[in-house]
């Protein structure tokens, strides 16, 4: 046998065994990674226990209340990290030579974009790919590019600007603000201006979500014009601020018009040039699905050029 091929196969460990370890890593809990790997607790321990048998090594501190993995299971982690994500890599290269568009397709969406762009997409999708199967993540930006990175996720709806250079961006479209202010409150222009908002107080999401960046960059703002107390969590509960009067906020069209904007709630749009935010879909630059995700952009961007 050429010294290329190394030791026989089962003189390894296998994609299994790193997969448990892997999960134990991300979770932090025996029960919480079965479950991610959809197996008994005792199944993945025992998986775990025979790759430590194999190594040689002890890769789990199993002392005390809380689980850690040693310095070597972090390696191993890492390592297992990145075969995994190869190994993705070749079965769903597989698949799209075979049929693309079928199978599993994990694609994340940030907050602000899911409960108003998902029942836009998803009909139309399912009945163009009947054989692709979505699985959605919702998370906000930096932690979507993060799994996005360790091959956790394949895609993601995302807004720009963002800074991501080791990510395909492909824009989608771009949407207005408008203002959303409490009835018969507004005082400024209608269509309104941007020297409209100047010394008023913003409702805004809470740091870590981009649609605050970007509402405060497209209006040219600085953060010191926002009222922090109120900072929300969601942009529902934004909307519910405006809806009792606590202030005014900048919303984008998807959650205009494919939302539930109460009818206490005053909606004013602004004069072109408007501010915008742009969305669209990001991958990780060279990934082996690019033609699928090319394919699936210019459905989604289809959708809305209707």
């Amino acid at each position: 046998m050429s010294d290329f091929l190394g030791p026989p196969l089962d003189s390894l460990p296998t994609l299994r065994q790193l997969q448990y370890l892997l999960a134990l890593a991300e979770h932090q809990s025996f029960s919480k990674a079965a479950e991610f790997c959809y197996v008994t607790q005792s199944t993945l321990s025992a998986g775990i226990k025979e790759l430590e048998t194999h190594l040689s090594q002890q890769l789990v501190n199993r002392a005390g209340k809380q689980m850690t993995l040693t310095s070597f299971g972090e390696e191993v982690a890492e390592q297992a990290r990145i075969i995994l994500a190869h190994a993705r890599d070749i079965s769903a290269r597989a698949r799209s030579l075979e049929k693309p568009l079928s199978g599993a397709l994990r694609l994340g969406i940030i907050p602000t974009i899911a409960p108003y762009l998902l029942p836009q997409i998803l009909p139309p999708l399912q009945k163009k790919f009947p054989d692709l199967e979505l699985q959605l993540t919702e998370d906000q930006s930096a932690r979507l590019v993060e799994q996005l990175r360790k091959g956790l996720l394949d895609l993601a709806l995302f807004a720009f600007p963002y800074d991501m250079p080791d990510m395909v961006q492909t824009l989608l479209f771009e949407e207005p603000f408008y203002i959303a202010c409490p009835e018969k409150t507004w005082q400024g222009k209608n269509p309104a201006i941007l020297g409209d908002l100047e010394n008023k107080e913003l409702l805004l999401l809470e740091e870590g979500h981009c649609l605050r960046d970007h509402a405060l960059a497209a209006c040219h703002f600085r953060a010191k014009a926002e009222r922090r107390i109120f900072n929300a969590t969601s942009l529902p509960t934004l909307i519910q601020f405006v809806q009792h009067g606590y202030g005014m906020t900048l919303l984008p069209k998807m959650a205009v018009e494919w939302g539930i904007i109460p009818k206490n709630i005053e909606i004013i749009p602004f004069a072109l040039p408007c501010p915008t935010r742009k969305i669209g879909l990001i991958w990780r630059k060279k990934h082996p699905q690019e033609k699928e995700f090319i394919l699936f952009s210019e459905t989604l961007g289809s959708l809305f050029l209707k």
